[in-house]
């Protein structure tokens, strides 16, 4: 059995380090209308922006999530990360 550690959630899905795990623990659906569910966990590989429309899309090993600012249900969860996500394994700091 391996113990998870949780900590609290970034400020934004932005600052994510890759390998970082986060849990959901709120559903919501993502620019493309794919529904996020509550309890899937997600390990970060990488991010892109881009500035026309505030979109992000975030990669992680077990699929994409898109985002954009110009949907005001996106921008909420973007500006409200720690009411969406909790940080489990916290890659930045572990190994300080």
């Amino acid at each position: 059995m391996i113990k998870q550690t949780c900590f609290s959630m970034y400020t934004s899905l932005g600052e994510l380090v890759q390998g970082d795990r986060i849990r959901v623990i709120k559903d919501f659906k993502d620019f493309d209308g794919e529904a996020i569910p509550l309890g899937s966990e997600w390990t970060f590989k990488e991010y892109t922006y881009f500035p026309y429309d505030g979109g992000y899309t975030f990669y992680f090993e077990e699929g994409t999530m898109r985002m954009a600012e110009i949907s005001p249900e996106d921008s909420y969860v973007l500006s409200h990360a720690s009411e969406y996500f909790i940080l489990i394994t916290d890659t930045w700091t572990k190994d300080r």
